[in-house]
Parts: structure tokens; sequence; C-alpha cells
């Protein structure tokens, strides 16, 4: 599986995560490793190639990733491949949600995930497949990632296939656009930032207005400077990630 992309930490905060760390009881990390350790694969009596497409949902042109897994997969394993092809930092919480039913890992504290959906209605990710709550061509499930700019994503079966002998679990198939940056505002925020970025582009080809130096540096703080670009896609990496996960 890939590493997660991690906000740098300043010295001071570094030393204040190594010092909460240190101070924990060894059963606590030992608890918090046994959370991060869950099955990558269920138990199937028959396992079918699935092709996913998964799209960030409210943004035009789509901002899309196209994929293919096995229907057997840990819906755990899958949320944490979605974050990595789309380009998530991962810092945030998730949750499958199917009708009234909301499925969310078990390293997310009750107290964190219940408050944004009915108690009754809460399943542990790492206790499903995908073929559990997706098992019909042209269905969609919701995936949510970060509850606070509330990214939805549908997650849509668009092919229900057989493997070939040599054929790998997983693999990329198509994508476009960027991942929007992280706690930007959700949708609304990112396009208000679009629009600065488009206005600034009008402006290098003097066909615009100047843009602020507060639309500038906003910018700046999300990682949309100069380099970024909201069209671009890096395939072959998206092809490396899934790669990694079928290691």
């Amino acid at each position: 599986m890939t590493k997660k992309k991690v906000k740098a930490l300043i010295p001071e905060q570094e030393l204040e995560t190594q010092r909460i760390f240190n101070a924990m009881p060894l059963k606590q990390l030992e608890e918090m490793a046994k959370e991060d350790d869950y099955p990558h694969f269920l138990k199937s009596k028959k396992v079918q190639k699935y092709t996913l497409r998964v799209t960030l949902k409210g943004l035009k042109p789509a901002i899309y990733r196209k994929f293919c897994v096995p229907s057997n997969i840990c819906i755990r394993h899958l949320s944490e491949l979605i974050i990595d092809l789309m380009g998530w930092e991962g810092g945030h919480l998730n949750q499958f949600r199917k009708g009234n039913d909301y499925y969310a890992p078990s390293s997310q504290r009750s107290d964190e995930t219940f408050g944004f959906s009915d108690l009754s209605h809460e399943f542990n990710q790492d206790d499903y497949r995908i073929s559990d709550i997706l098992a019909d061509k042209g269905k969609s499930i919701e995936w949510e990632y970060d509850f606070g700019d509330s990214w939805c994503h549908e997650v849509r079966l668009s092919s229900i296939g057989n493997y070939d002998s040599d054929e790998k679990l997983i693999s990329f198939v198509k994508g476009e656009r960027a991942c929007p940056p992280e706690d930007c505002g959700g949708v609304w925020g990112y396009e208000d930032l679009l629009k600065i970025h488009y206005k600034c582009q009008k402006y290098a080809l003097g066909a615009g207005k100047r843009p602020t130096k507060d639309e500038l540096d906003n910018l700046e703080w999300y990682g949309m400077g100069g380099g970024f670009c909201p069209e671009a896609f890096d395939s072959d990496f998206a092809c490396e990630i899934c790669n990694k996960y079928c290691e």
C-alpha cells in the first residue's frame, strides 16, 4: 500500500507529537497498532472483477478516477485506495453511505463518527466487501471524505467481469483533473479558489484585472500558486499506486 502524504510539521509540533507518543502506555500503543491492522480482502466463494468510477460530486468538469478491484476487497482497503488515487492526504474521517447505512473504519471513534450519522445504521468497514454493498452494474454508493468540507464522491460500478489468469487484481483505467487542496472549504471554497486561479491566468496573458495580494496569498496558502494546474493528472503515478496495492 502507498504511504500517506502528510503535511510537514514545524519542529515544535514534531516535539509535541513525540512527547505525546512517549507518554502513552504500551498497551494503548499496541491497541492503536491493532486498529490499523485490517484484512485487505475478505473470503468469498467467487471473486469477480469490478470496474469502479469514483467521481467527486459538485464540480464540473468532473474530477474522477476509474480503476479495477476484486469484488472481495475490504471496503476499508478500498477507502485507502480511493484516498491515494484521488490525491487526498488521508488525515480526515471518511465513510461509505448506502441509503441510511453508514460504513466507517474501526479506527474512527464512535463519538467522532456517529454525530454525522444514525447510530443504529453504523457499520464497521473492516467487515464488508465492496460486493456486500455494491453488487449491480450501473448502481452507485457514496463515499465521503472530511466531514467538515464534506467531499462527497459517487462510487459507481461501471462493469462486472472475470479476471484473466495473469491479470493484476488492482489496476488503473483512467482519470481526469487534479484533486482539490485539503481544508479549502469544500466544493464552494474550491470553486472560489479556481476563480482566482483563472483570474491570474488571464492577467498573465494581459486580458484581465490584476489579482489582489490577498487573492495571491490565498492561492499560495492552499498550494495553488504558480505550479498548480487544475486540469493536470498523472496517470503513470496512479498506475504505480495500484501496483503498490497489488504487492
